[in-house]
Formats: C-alpha cells, structure tokens, sequence
C-alpha cells in the first residue's frame, strides 16, 4: 500500500570529493512517492558499492539485462557480472578515479514499474581534484519486486 502521506519527502545524500575530507555537499532529492523513493535509494546505494570498489555488490542493483547507451554507443550487458574483478584496481590506474560523487538527481518520469532519473556526477582523484563530471539519465525498473538499474545512458568518456 503507498501511503501519500508521507510524500513529498526529502532524501538527503552527503557527498565527499574523497573519504577523509573535511569538505563535503549535501545532495537533497525530492521523492513524492514510494517507488521514486525505492529508485533514487537503489541509484545512491549503487554508488556507495561502487565508490567501496565491491564488484558484485554493484550487481545486487542492476536489473540485467543493463543496457547502457555512451558516448561510444549501445552496450547490452546480458548477465552478471558488470564489472570484472580488477575493474578498480585497472580503471584507477589508467584515470587516477578515486572516488564519484553525486551532483544531483532529479526524478523526471516515475510510475510503479520504473522511474526516470536525471543525474550527474563528479568523479575525482586522491587529491580531491576532478576528472570530469558527467550528466546521465538512467531508468531504475521494478523487475519482480526488485529495484534495479536497467538503463543508463550518458555523456561519461
């Protein structure tokens, strides 16, 4: 049962360029139902595993099949895993990431089946200093009772 009551409500994230600085922003999203609620909860814990570098906890909020839409084009991940085991150990290295953080998100279309978001995030090096930032729409779908990522198409290099 969707209690309305309880909505519009505020869903507060803080962000930190890395783990132990003393600066830090506050993200607010407006929810005004349950299922935008479950979605922008699935999209911040997704991040949260990632920023941990916990590869198959990443999977545990997709909704395979992912599609991905890039600046390269259509990817269709069919399956788990989305990321290989050295995915971090590599992708550091070759970019300097340490760390991603929300700049927003904001909920463009919802129903009970899935939830449009419009996002952007920051991604940032040891020091604190930016690699790029990168504006994305993705869809978090309902699949069997399971809020999941299932679409994400974005400007990211």
């Amino acid at each position: 049962m969707n209690n309305q009551n309880n909505y519009p409500k505020k869903i507060i994230t803080i962000e930190k360029p890395t783990k132990d600085t003393e600066d830090s922003k506050k993200v607010i999203i407006i929810v005004n139902n349950e299922y935008e609620e479950k979605a922008v909860r699935t999209a911040i814990i997704w991040m949260d595993v990632y920023n941990n570098r916990d590869v198959s906890a990443c999977d545990e909020y997709i909704n395979f099949p992912l599609i991905r839409l890039g600046m390269k084009g259509l990817i269709i991940f069919k399956k788990p895993p989305l990321l290989p085991p050295k995915f971090f150990k590599r992708f550091s290295k070759a970019t300097g990431w340490n760390r991603t953080c929300w700049e927003y998100i904001k909920v463009i279309h919802s129903c009970e089946t899935k939830v449009h978001l419009s996002l952007e995030h920051t991604r940032y090096r040891a020091d604190g200093s930016i690699i790029d930032t990168c504006p994305a729409i993705w869809v978090i779908t309902n699949q069997d009772g399971h809020w999941g990522i299932k679409i994400r198409s974005s400007f990211v290099n």
